[in-house]
């Protein structure tokens, strides 16, 4: 896989000590967008950016400051092609303006070259495809959902609360103040309320029809879900402290199969809301648990069906993931790497099931100092990590996407409101929503994503 060279854009401290010498000194360089974002364009656009030279100066004041004469220029996209590119001084000489159209979405890797003064400038710059998902949304009469999904048959689930055609609601759980915990496969809805009752409901196009309900022990202690994993006949949740096997029989029987423990009381937390654990399926039998056990690093750690119908640790070892889980998906998991406004920056790392393994499969340098964190909250399902290029109006909010070539990572535009706060904001596998926490009218814009 051709990669873009990683060089890390190092801010350059000035250097300036005129009080007893007649010593050069070197200014500071800046980039257009200044301290608010690394610059960003969009595919098949015409993109321009200003680059100041390290401009050499004299403190001696009857000195000529010194400035390049010429400057040069190489714009290279993500998989390292060379891209066809205009540069020239500005009128005083400080700066260049670079110029080119970018053809593919992802990180750039800019080279600039002044001579005979000045220095050589590297920088990455970050190119999104426009919106590939429906342009028109849809708004729920809900405040934003933490969990959002829908049924085949076109009911919305919002934590907890079945939204049906015309705009009827039919609450899934019992409790007035917590939400249950929902998996959408299809048309079956699989809940997990807050006093420990498992239920799995059908849509049938006009209703939640009930198919089967289980209480665990009253003695046992009430699940603090931190993942899931569904099917249409079985049901794993990881908890604070087990791994549950759920399974709906043929003859319509809800049972339990088993709860294995599988924490060693040394699990770091993850993501927003510090979730403990991450459920990612190896197989229809194998799954494998993520968690942090040695920050800033994560672990894998293998599961199987046993002949009692529950899991077991296999004994394996576990698989080291590099950085700390932000996102994951059927199969997927995605881990940051590096820290935000730092000059190393943030390493996007996308991890893909193969086998009973993962593999790294396409990753995604921020090595803008402004970027913000990418860090995403867990433990209500699959979400994917979105990133923020900077803190300035106009800023472009972009997620993360898998090139045809699975080269590295592309990046495509959110839709709505790009200023909006990552907390009031999500993308799943299958929609980006938007909403607020109004107490009244409070509602949830939703996207759908492109199936591709």
């Amino acid at each position: 896989m051709k990669t873009a060279p990683l060089l890390a854009l190092t801010a350059l401290v000035a250097l300036c000590g005129c009080a007893a010498s007649d010593d050069s000194c070197i200014t500071t360089p800046l980039f257009n967008g200044g301290s608010s974002g690394p610059p960003s364009f969009r595919v098949g656009v015409p993109a321009s950016l200003e680059v100041s030279a390290v401009q050499t100066l004299s403190c001696n004041d009857s000195a000529a400051s010194q400035v390049p004469d010429s400057v040069s220029a190489e714009v290279f996209d993500p998989d390292n092609h060379l891209l066809p590119s205009e540069v020239s001084l500005t009128v005083n000489g400080v700066s260049a303006s670079v110029r080119f159209t970018p053809r593919t979405s992802g990180r750039h890797h800019v080279l600039v070259a002044f001579a005979p003064v000045g220095s050589v400038q590297q920088l990455g710059v970050y190119v999104a495809k426009d919106w590939s998902g429906r342009p028109t949304a849809t708004t729920l009469p809900l405040p934003r959902c933490t969990q959002l999904d829908r049924t085949t048959r076109g009911t919305w689930v919002c934590d907890g609360v079945a939204l049906h055609e015309g705009g009827r609601t039919q609450r899934l759980g019992t409790s007035t103040t917590l939400a249950p915990d929902v998996a959408v496969v299809g048309n079956v809805v699989w809940v997990v309320g807050s006093e420990g009752r498992v239920r799995r409901f059908v849509d049938t196009g006009t209703d939640l029809e009930l198919t089967g309900s289980l209480l665990l022990s009253l003695t046992a202690p009430v699940m603090t879900i931190q993942s899931r994993l569904a099917s249409e006949r079985e049901l794993w949740v990881l908890d604070s402290q087990r791994l549950h096997r759920f399974t709906f029989s043929d003859t319509g029987v809800l049972a339990a199969a088993g709860a294995t423990p599988w924490t060693s009381g040394a699990e770091g937390p993850m993501g927003t809301d510090s979730a403990s654990g991450l459920l990612v399926r190896t197989s229809m039998d194998r799954v494998r648990v993520v968690r942090i056990t040695a920050w800033p690093n994560s672990e894998a750690c293998p599961f199987q069906l046993g002949p009692d119908g529950a899991f077991a640790a296999t004994g394996e070892p576990c698989l080291p993931l590099p950085g700390l889980p932000v996102g994951f998906e059927e199969g997927v998991v995605w881990t940051r790497v590096g820290e935000p406004f730092q000059a190393a920056g943030q390493t996007l790392r996308r991890w893909v099931v193969s086998g009973d393994t993962l593999v790294e499969q396409g990753t995604l340098v921020l090595d803008g100092q402004q970027i913000e964190a990418v860090v995403s909250p867990l433990r209500a399902g699959f979400i994917v990590p979105d990133i923020r290029l900077g803190t300035h109006a106009g800023a472009f909010s972009v997620l993360p996407v898998v090139s045809p070539e699975q080269g590295p990572l592309g990046l495509e535009l959110l839709p709505g409101n790009p200023a909006l706060g990552t907390e009031l904001r999500l993308v799943s596998p299958r929609f980006y929503w938007e909403g607020d926490n109004r107490v009244n009218n409070a509602s949830t814009v939703v996207y759908e994503r492109s199936a591709g």
